[in-house]
């Protein structure tokens, strides 16, 4: 053995470490990759207001069991890295520049929320793009949102369940890839 270093570069080492024994649980990190926020890039994004909280948690939890570890923004699993001054400016980082897919939880809730009208800025800058692939909506009521129109397409939040609405989204996520 000849050799000073050794590097890790396509699995993540804590989990490596920790399944040696090497290191405590705690090093492990339970949502995904480690690294700076406005870094990451992510599958899916998710816009939404706390009202619907617990079934965006619900799909979300399902997309973990078929996407990559750490592919998806979900804000409770960044909760240190969004405590923190000009929040504003990294959330319109990670919806317009690191997410491929956002996916939108339209409703009176959502337009009457100031973080969702931070995160809806972002969001129309990327429809005035044309960039329409990395846009889903979900409504779960007929609120009127400004730049929303009726024959815009959207996922019926009262008509399909966690699950399915989960399914559907891994269906975006595979048509992006392509």
């Amino acid at each position: 053995m000849n050799r000073t270093h050794w590097a890790v570069k396509d699995e993540d080492l804590f989990s490596r470490l920790y399944a040696a024994g090497l290191i405590d649980q705690k090093f492990i990190n339970p949502v995904g990759r480690t690294g700076k926020l406005e870094e990451l890039r992510f599958k899916v994004a998710f816009s939404f207001p706390g009202e619907v909280r617990e079934c965006v948690l619900s799909i979300v939890n399902r997309l973990k069991s078929s996407l990559p570890t750490g592919s998806i923004f979900y804000d409770d699993d960044f909760t240190a890295q969004l405590a923190r001054p000009n929040l504003d400016s990294l959330l319109q980082t990670v919806y317009l520049k690191n997410s491929d897919l956002i996916v939108v939880f339209l409703s009176g809730d959502y337009e009457r929320k100031m973080w969702c009208g931070i995160e809806w800025r972002a969001i129309r800058g990327i429809i005035n793009n044309k960039s329409d692939h990395a846009i889903m909506f979900v409504r779960s009521d007929d609120a009127e949102i400004p730049g929303i129109f009726e024959h815009d397409g959207y996922i019926d939040l009262n008509r399909f369940n966690p699950e399915q609405v989960a399914d559907f989204i891994l269906v975006r996520v595979r048509l992006n890839e392509q």
